[in-house]
């Protein structure tokens, strides 16, 4: 008998009504025992449906994501133009290897940089986003994380919008940064990593110059801008060991230099080593999970007046940029 199962009998021994509770016992495990089965039977047939069926997306949902298709075409011009070395990555990229494109359920995208590529990125992006006729379209923001020290800025984020009659969304891309460890022999860095964290954020809003926050962070985690065997996600992104996507180091010879994969028909780097990549980071990546996360923008594009008619005016005036983008 399990542990549980003997504090349990303890328990309903010394209550005075144990057959009473013993049953109502029996009983509440034979419903969880039905739920856990229902929920492996959605999850098996959610597999089946999006692995092995062709499903079409309805027009929102198309034209949503051939918007977000020209956004990342202009981004990959404006990093080749630039020589900034990029990669896709995440749901994105499982998206890429999985459905040959977007997850069923995800709309936004997402990327990352090396370090010293993402810190050029976002000097030169809004050269390039004014000279292209979308500086106001498309809004550079950095993640806040209330959760550590209110006002602390993270990870880079674009958000393509429309103005009228109100603000709204209609694609995003999240941008993370990566860091070289000088070394690494293979421990677990979870608690210095994330007491860095914390102090990270802790000075940035205590320090006003970021280039002095960004080299004591170098400091404390033994980090360079020279390209070493190791990397590690910067913490102003998603990954930690108590969060949502796992800390990893990776073997930097499985990412760099990146692979060009398709992504709903078009080409865009990805991390070298497809499986080493989604492995460290979904382990069975070639099946759903039971738990999914939803951002639910099309849920409030549907709310949004004429949100057919702007969608194609943004999609139609992005194909035009990356027509002619030099």
């Amino acid at each position: 008998m399990s542990f549980k199962g003997k504090i349990m009998n303890k328990i309903l021994n010394s209550s005075g009504s144990y057959r009473y509770y013993k049953t109502q016992f029996e009983q509440l495990n034979k419903k969880v025992d039905r739920l856990e089965n229902a929920a492996n039977t959605t999850n098996r047939l959610f597999n089946t449906l999006y692995l092995d069926y062709d499903l079409n997306a309805g027009l929102l949902l198309q034209q949503n994501r051939e918007l977000s298709l020209e956004f990342l075409k202009f981004i990959d011009k404006v990093c080749e133009k630039h020589e900034i070395e990029w990669i896709i990555e995440y749901g994105t990229y499982l998206g890429a290897i999985r459905h040959n494109g977007f997850i069923p359920w995800d709309d936004d995208l997402d990327c990352g940089m090396m370090r010293s590529n993402y810190n050029n990125f976002i000097e030169i992006l809004p050269m390039e986003l004014e000279r292209n006729g979308i500086k106001d379209t498309v809004k550079i923001n950095f993640r806040q994380r209330d959760n550590f020290v209110k006002g602390a800025t993270s990870f880079l984020q674009l958000f393509y919008q429309h103005e009228s009659p109100y603000w709204v969304d209609l694609t995003s891309l999240d941008i993370f940064p990566y860091d070289y460890m000088k070394e690494y022999n293979g421990e677990d860095i979870g608690k210095l990593y994330e007491e860095v964290r914390v102090k990270f954020y802790h000075d940035v809003v205590e320090i006003d110059e970021f280039s002095t926050v960004l080299e004591r962070y170098y400091e404390n985690l033994n980090l360079t801008y020279e390209k070493t065997p190791y990397i590690l996600p910067g913490v102003e992104g998603p990954a930690g060991p108590n969060r949502v996507i796992k800390l990893n180091v990776f073997e930097t010879k499985e990412l760099y230099p990146p692979k060009r994969v398709l992504f709903e028909g078009i080409s865009l780097p990805g991390p070298r080593n497809h499986d080493y990549y989604l492995t460290k980071l979904y382990k069975n990546y070639l099946s759903f999970p039971k738990v999914l996360t939803f951002h639910n923008r099309l849920g409030r594009l549907r709310k949004y007046p004429n949100i057919n008619e702007v969608l194609d005016e943004h999609i139609n005036k992005l194909k035009q940029i990356n027509k002619n983008f030099e």
